[in-house]
């Protein structure tokens, strides 16, 4: 197939769009769990019972609720999930609105964007989970924040375009750009996704201005992955960097893996975690640490990454495959995992990057 049909890219597009930073994944091949965690104590469940509901507002994928809302209803029933679907700004505007007013607001924030986290950070329960014990450092930086899910940056290309040499770093990339000038595709600095990402391997690459100097004169930046991935398949970009790992569970399914190739970021593949945390005051706040726990559970994991998260638990690796961060680490090399962390130095160092990027791209 050269060119994907036009109803192939519609359901891409519909699958990216929900923000610049998150992307979700389509059927997938993984059998999840849908027991009951250990651990969680019956009183504990009829409390969160008692309460009927918890409100998520989020910037997860449809993915990810297809697949949890059913098993978590199972598991415990008489408790309804009822997810918002907000990007960052959005999700901390309204929010901070409905707490001024007294007006009934979020249980639970789920969010991959480190600026929502900074901006709710007094608005945030400082609880612990039950799983506490069981995750690793990164998946829980703060008191009350934990990770679901780290999602790995990658490489995509277009097959026909890089033959028999696709990209496998971002060196590999920048080799491409000399005689390819715009046909490279990246997260505009503008998205939150692009700019964690770039920062974070800036902070870690002692080449990595001189590898944005070469890249930046040939890449086109976009807000929206799925526009970006679209452009791919068609033949207008040669290869995007910095892509959300998520879309390795839609290529397949949306027949575009015989168009649009990927792979890990040799050189340093960027991880950025998204977090849930429950809400001050929340109405509804035992159902709202229960459905905290039960994604930081086994069980919960593995519906999380059969919806094309990656798990942060090193337990369900055999489960979840390459949907596990345990099992990308094993790949590329725990020293080629650059984890994009809740630092807020990110923000002050904003102005001073931007206006480096900008010199870098000709500006």
């Amino acid at each position: 197939m050269r060119f994907a049909t036009r109803s192939m890219m519609i359901a891409l597009s519909a699958a990216l769009m929900l923000s610049a930073c998150s992307n979700g994944g389509d059927e997938s091949d993984i059998v999840a769990d849908a027991s009951r965690p250990s651990g969680i104590s019956d009183d504990t469940v009829t409390q969160a019972q008692s309460e009927g509901e918890v409100v998520v507002y989020t910037n997860s994928p449809d993915e990810l609720w297809e697949a949890l809302i059913p098993k978590f209803e199972k598991a415990f029933p008489g408790i309804k999930i009822s997810p918002v679907s907000l990007n960052g700004p959005e999700l901390v505007q309204r929010l901070r609105s409905e707490q001024k007013t007294g007006a009934a607001t979020a249980d639970l924030v789920i969010d991959s964007s480190p600026s929502t986290l900074f901006d709710l950070a007094d608005a945030l329960t400082p609880r612990e989970s039950l799983y506490d014990a069981e995750l690793p450092d990164y998946a829980k930086p703060r008191r009350g924040i934990y990770a679901i899910s780290a999602d790995p940056s990658i490489i995509l290309y277009n097959k026909a375009a890089v033959g028999a040499s696709p990209p496998k770093s971002l060196t590999d990339v920048a080799d491409l750009a000399g005689d390819k000038p715009g046909k490279l595709a990246t997260y505009d600095i503008d998205s939150e996704n692009g700019y964690a990402q770039m920062w974070t391997f800036a902070n870690h690459r002692a080449d990595a201005w001189t590898l944005f100097g070469q890249l930046a004169p040939a890449t086109r930046y976009e807000l929206n992955g799925g526009s970006m991935t679209q452009k791919l398949a068609r033949g207008e970009y040669v290869a995007g960097y910095f892509q959300s790992g998520l879309v390795r569970g839609l290529l397949k399914p949306n027949g575009l893996d015989s168009v649009v190739g990927w792979s890990y970021q040799a050189d340093g593949t960027t991880v950025v975690p998204r977090y849930a945390a429950v809400v001050k005051d929340a109405k509804h706040p035992h159902a709202a640490a229960l459905l905290q726990d039960y994604l930081l559970s086994g069980p919960g994991q593995t519906v999380a990454c059969s919806s094309g998260l990656t798990a942060v638990r090193d337990d369900v690796a055999d489960t979840c495959g390459d949907f596990a961060l345990t099992t990308v680490i094993n790949e590329v090399g725990e020293d080629n995992i650059l984890m994009v962390p809740l630092d807020e130095s990110m923000r002050t160092d904003k102005p001073a990057f931007s206006s480096r990027l900008a010199e870098a791209r000709g500006q």
